[in-house]
């Protein structure tokens, strides 16, 4: 328990100390009423905070749910990313295995070259040996036409030969040069579309970190004014047993309500069914586990709510999660609560039958459609409802 926690049951307590009446002193009508005054001050008060502590949290609610989703397409981006990346890794390396083949292929370019190359230097070689001789002279030192025209084709084969072996190399030269520029080019824009995938990545993941800051402190959020709507059910359950004795005390030279055991009736007439039940369950409002302190019993909106028994209306006012709700002490520690009304037809203090109209269906606070939320209580414990009343 924390000191907001201890703080409150103090207050609580010192209530008690001031405002009970002791054994065997009687206090006025007058000073009653004073404090009766008082503490509906203290429930007002109690009221109101909860009223703010309500929003606050459906503020919240609705904030976590948009960082929370926007946080799920985020990681579906990055999931994408991810998946982009490795298909780009993929395109990396079989391009880098096309480069290295094009290096083998720029090599035996090379080579071929180099062979040609070899080859013409060998002719010229020959040539310088054995003295230049032109082609005219060679032509000139034909001993028949069929000799000059034998030559005249020796020397053109040689002359294509040496043209195409230029030109060999020059087509090798060029396409190993273009081939090498092609794949490096392409080895670069892949490279550069996977620097730019992974910065998109990385910016994507500093987001959900920031995202999941966010939402971690949302939650803290919510804890805290969960915690603070406890303490504050607990403080106006601790001030409604005041009231109560307080009430029996002013009460107790009329007629005196007790209630003495059997069962209590049924404050929807005509209305069984039952949405949920005394169990536990997940809170349809907050998707948290709870323990649920009552029964739900649907019905539209509008409809009359009876008091179970006889007793006096101590509460009769907006409660944190009930909504609009009235509380009936039927004596000897047993409590009727009747929550989520649309308006109250009694007010606090008044006296009422089994069976009176004391309020009217609706889905105020913590509600996802008309209905009565209908809880017994003995001694400020919630019990199971369908064991005291009959429908």
């Amino acid at each position: 328990m924390n000191k907001r926690s201890w703080m409150i049951v103090l207050a609580c307590a010192l209530l008690l100390v001031m405002y009970v009446p002791q054994q065997g002193y009687a206090i006025s009508d007058a000073e009653i009423d004073r404090q009766l005054e008082l503490i509906q001050k203290r429930e007002a008060e109690a009221a109101r905070k909860q009223r703010e502590a309500e929003r606050m949290k459906k503020d919240i609610a609705a904030r976590k749910a948009q960082e929370t989703s926007s946080m799920l397409e985020l990681r579906k981006q990055i999931q994408e990313q991810g998946n982009k990346l490795q298909q780009l890794q993929l395109k990396i390396d079989d391009t880098e295995n096309q480069l290295r083949q094009r290096g083998r292929e720029l090599e035996e370019a090379e080579r071929r070259v180099a062979d040609r190359a070899g080859l013409l230097k060998s002719r010229v070689r020959l040539m310088y040996t054995n003295g230049a001789v032109t082609y005219l002279e060679v032509l000139l030192e034909s001993t028949s036409f069929s000799d000059f025209l034998h030559r005249f084709q020796a020397l053109k084969s040689i002359v294509a030969k040496d043209k195409e072996i230029l030109e060999a190399n020059k087509r090798d030269r060029e396409e190993a040069a273009r081939l090498k520029s092609e794949v490096e080019t392409k080895l670069q824009q892949i490279q550069t579309l996977y620097a730019e995938a992974e910065k998109t990545k990385l910016e994507l993941m500093a987001k959900e970190k920031d995202k999941e800051v966010v939402i971690a402190s949302l939650t803290s959020q919510e804890e805290q004014i969960e915690e603070l709507s406890e303490e504050q059910e607990q403080y106006l359950k601790e001030l409604a047993a005041q009231k109560s004795k307080l009430w029996a005390e002013k009460n107790k030279n009329k007629a005196k309500v007790v209630f003495s055991g059997g069962k209590l009736n049924w404050p929807l007439p005509g209305r069984t069914t039952i949405s949920s039940g005394f169990v536990q369950r997940v809170n349809p409002v907050t998707k948290k586990k709870e323990n649920h302190k009552g029964i739900d019993i649907p019905a539209p909106a509008g409809t009359e709510i009876h008091a179970a028994a006889a007793g006096t209306v101590i509460i009769a006012q907006w409660v944190n999660g009930y909504g609009n709700t009235v509380v009936i002490d039927h004596g000897n520690g047993l409590q009727t609560w009747y929550g989520h009304a649309r308006s109250l037809a009694a007010k606090e203090g008044d006296q009422v039958k089994a069976g009176d109209v004391i309020s009217y269906v609706g889905s105020t606070g913590q509600s996802t459609g008309n209905h009565l939320h209908f809880e017994v209580r003995v001694n400020g414990e919630p019990v199971n409802p369908l064991s005291y009343v009959s429908k």
